[in-house]
């Protein structure tokens, strides 16, 4: 494995100072194992397992985290190739330089063709020497996501967290979009909601929690409160017409005494 480069200028990063303490200790980890083209297994046992060895109080929960910030930061891209997830670091070939011909794992499927190695790459600063290159870099980086993950997303990062923790802890690429497409129209709370019907339900799958999310627009939720009236206006439809009783034996012979009571002008008292 080659060695790799890091400047002092790193510290300058307004991306890696917005990483949490445990996301970026992952990022520093994950750049000495990535192979020479930046990418690696994505899976959260083998991330376990070679980036945190002697940790036994790190779990693959804490992985699938890990890997949910760097995404939402536009560090890296995760993806899928016959069902396996691998990542990439989005401008490695920017930040590092490339001597292997071939990569050890696969590109991602809209990748035309891997990268090579070049004279150009073998003489690129691995990492900018002053704060404005490094913006550049990093809205370089976040312009260049194939996943479209933006930057600092709370609420993609809230949505994504519950969905790997509950449903799937890899989720494809296609549903990464429709999921961040529901996000931005309906909010986090509406996204997770759904999730958990579908859990409540034991169809704890994409296309389940799709189609809840599909019909909660068609019926104009846009929001979690949206969805509580929606909920409010089944239930009332639903709420059974209450029937009178029937009158006992006893009633009707009381009702019967007062009508005759009355036809011959008594009291009916």
């Amino acid at each position: 494995m080659p060695d790799r480069i890091i400047r002092e200028s790193a510290c300058m990063s307004e991306t890696l100072n917005d990483l949490s303490d445990f996301a970026e200790r992952f990022w520093w980890r994950l750049i000495v194992n990535c192979d020479d083209f930046g990418r690696y297994d994505a899976r959260p046992k083998i991330l376990k397992g070679r980036l945190f060895p002697l940790s036994e109080s790190k779990t693959f929960t804490d992985m699938q985290r890990a890997l949910t910030e760097l995404a939402s930061a536009g560090l890296i891209e995760v993806y899928e190739v016959d069902g396996r997830p691998f990542l990439r670091v989005v401008t490695w070939e920017t930040h590092q330089r490339i001597r292997a011909k071939r990569s050890k794992f696969p590109a991602p499927v809209d990748t035309c063709c891997q990268m090579t190695a070049s004279a150009d790459n073998s003489r690129r600063n691995p990492i900018q020497s002053n704060p404005s290159e490094i913006r550049n870099a990093e809205c370089e980086m976040r312009e260049t996501n194939t996943m479209r993950v933006p930057a600092h997303n709370p609420v993609l990062a809230a949505v994504m967290t519950a969905f790997m923790d509950k449903i799937n802890p890899t989720p494809s690429p296609t549903c990464i979009e429709e999921l961040k497409a529901f996000a931005e129209q309906m909010g986090s709370e509406c996204c997770i909601r759904a999730m958990d019907i579908a859990l409540d339900a034991k169809k704890a799958n994409w296309n389940y929690i799709r189609a809840i999310l599909r019909s909660k627009l068609q019926q104009g939720v846009k929001c979690a409160a949206d969805w509580d009236k929606v909920e409010e206006r089944r239930k009332a439809k639903e709420t059974p017409v209450q029937i009178p009783e029937e009158p006992t034996g006893e009633q009707e012979l009381a009702e019967m005494r007062r009508f005759l009571a009355s036809m011959k002008g008594e009291n009916p008292e």
